[in-house]
């Protein structure tokens, strides 16, 4: 006799990518012929976790090492202290975490998890992994070679009968879902209908629950001549009063653009049946719901990311769907283990679009029912919101991405570039998420925020709050920009609360001679002493991920050490004692 009981899969995600990479593994085993669960920490019943042998989870990091979202309700469970320490003594485990070293708690929420299962008596069946998005090729190599270790562990450790043998790969597995398109009722095809339609959604108890609102305002925020262009969106809700506090995300849910979606319409022969009502028959969880009047078109336009980066999962669906030998080993090969370097190379280096991949192999003909295994979903784009809470007013910062490639093409981002678009009085919809990030620093001690570039959006709320709630608050802004007059985001603000004595500001300006954030620190230690060590303080970091929080935390543990004689090792320790108070706190993205 063979393993029968199923194995079960679950993943904590933000942004969809553990969600990816939980299906992309759940695939591999389906080829192995193992009876899979596949659904987020949230959705299980724990009560099966008793009666389950396996159990591999994959999980991202939120925030300060937070569990992830669609996982806390599972995270609150595993945490009661009457839980027995042989609860889970038949359980055999692995993990993978999706994380990012620029964060100083990285994969904290898949360490705390698997160290969680492990205290209440499961024991693994091979090593946790994890990914680090900092990595020149990203998570991919981490996972692949966790994927590797999880197939043979589980082919040693839960064999299944020795008749059942893998399916090929050279054979298709059953899509799980099905798209019928009704072609007895032509919809009706106007720009117009599919924007009002994407306002209105089916929701289900899988939907994040959303808000109708009116743009107020679409203004760029640096001058014309420069480089980047930052939005304010303004936002007013129309059908709820609203509940945010500083620190607080919206979730918007943009669309791809029009010309792309019939380019790829156009590309795959889907023309005359673009415009067909559509049903979706299966699995199938759109964040916020799926759009009313669904047609193929529409279903294309606002659920499916066709402007992303391929994974190897994309290559090893696809190479089945393409009718030239040529273009169909090539696109096998990517999907190799042994060819993730190809894969970065082709794909991740030059940020080729899955349309792109489709534009180049022009044999590869989507089955309508493969189209949501192949194209992952669009997911909505979190911003932190930049104004202080308000019932019906957000406002947001967006910087709108748009680069050149090392091939020289022009990249835009599908969320930003859905924004660039937006006009007074458009209507969309977007869903407010809570974020404990400024829980802590909302109190009336000194605080140190440090906002590079659109970082300042979350400091925006916290300085404007802040006012209102302790007006006698030591207020000190060390924000980071490249001009004086070109991209210094609210700098009119800041002068005026300056002017007030509301708020100290220590403006940078790296292509004005100024340095960076981190040199303008360390120029005002004796002030940030003062300010969170005599004074007890916070620190609020917000900006992008990568270098510049590693080089802030480290100009930080030098002013503590230098002015108050500790060794490093005793100034690296207090910035570790401030994050777990909660008083040292890193948003970035």
């Amino acid at each position: 006799m063979g393993y029968r009981k199923p194995i079960v899969i679950l993943y904590g995600s933000e942004t969809g990518n553990s969600e990816d990479y939980a299906y992309c593994l759940s695939r591999k085993l389906r080829y192995e012929r193992y009876s899979l669960t596949v659904c987020s920490l949230d959705e299980f019943d724990l009560k099966e976790l008793l009666d389950i042998n396996c159990l591999i989870i994959i999980c991202s990091t939120a925030g300060q090492g937070e569990i992830p979202r669609n996982g806390r309700k599972f995270w609150k469970f595993m945490l009661k202290k009457r839980l027995p320490s042989d609860l889970f003594s038949h359980l055999r485990i692995s993990s993978f975490g999706l994380g990012d070293s620029s964060y100083p708690k990285y994969n904290s929420a898949v360490r705390k998890i698997h160290a969680r299962f492990l205290q209440l008596g499961a024991k693994e069946f091979c090593m946790r992994g994890e990914g680090n998005e900092q990595a020149p090729e990203g998570v991919e190599p981490f996972y692949i070679a966790w994927e590797e270790t999880v197939v043979s562990s589980l082919k040693a450790q839960f064999p299944l009968s020795t008749n059942l043998l893998p399916v090929p790969e050279t054979e298709l597995l059953e899509p799980a879902t099905v798209l019928k398109l009704l072609t007895q009722n032509k919809a009706l095809d106007t720009e117009k209908s599919s924007k009002m339609d994407a306002i209105e959604r089916h929701m289900d108890h899988h939907s994040q629950m959303v808000t109708k609102f009116m743009v107020l305002e679409n203004k760029r925020l640096t001058t014309e001549d420069h480089f980047q262009d930052v939005r304010l969106l303004k936002l007013k809700s129309v059908d709820c009063m609203l509940s945010y506090e500083p620190g607080d995300l919206l979730a918007l849910y943009p669309a791809n653009d029009l010309k792309d979606v019939n380019a790829l319409i156009e590309l795959q022969g889907w023309t005359n049946i673009a415009d067909f009502p559509l049903q979706i028959d299966g699995p199938f969880r759109a964040p916020g719901g799926l759009i009313q009047n669904l047609t193929l078109k529409s279903f294309i336009m606002h659920h499916l990311d066709i402007m992303s980066i391929p994974r190897r999962s994309f290559f090893s669906l696809a190479w089945h769907f393409a009718s030239d030998q040529m273009e169909q080993d090539k696109l096998r090969e990517f999907s190799k283990l042994n060819g993730s370097e190809q894969l970065y190379d082709y794909a991740n280096r030059p940020r080729r679009s899955i349309l792109e991949v489709l534009q180049e192999f022009s044999s590869l003909k989507i089955p309508l029912n493969y189209l949501p295994e192949l194209i992952p979903q669009l997911k909505p784009r979190l911003f932190s919101i930049s104004s202080k809470p308000d019932k019906s007013i957000i406002e947001l910062t967006i910087a709108i991405v748009e680069y050149r490639t090392i091939i020289r093409r022009l990249r835009r981002g599908v969320c930003t570039r859905w924004v660039k678009t937006l006009n007074s009085g458009d209507l969309i919809i977007s869903s407010v998420i809570k974020n404990q990030m400024a829980h802590n620093l909302m109190n009336d001690r000194p605080i140190v925020m440090i906002g590079p570039g659109t970082g300042i959006a979350p400091i925006k709320s916290v300085i404007e709050e802040s006012i209102v709630r302790a007006p006698s608050r030591s207020l000190c802004l060390f924000p980071g920009h490249r001009y004086s007059n070109k991209d210094y985001l609210y700098g009119p603000i800041w002068s005026q609360l300056e002017r007030e004595k509301k708020l100290l500001v220590f403006p940078s300006f790296s292509r004005e001679g100024s340095g960076y954030v981190q040199d303008t620190l360390y120029k005002n230690k004796n002030l940030i002493n003062r300010l969170i060590v005599l004074e007890n303080g916070s620190i609020l970091l917000c900006g992008s991920s990568g270098k510049m929080p590693t080089q802030v935390r480290l100009t930080l543990e030098a002013i503590f050490a230098e002015m108050n004689h500790w060794t490093e090792d005793e100034a690296h320790r207090y910035l570790i004692a401030l994050e777990d108070k909660g008083n040292y706190v890193q948003e970035t993205w």
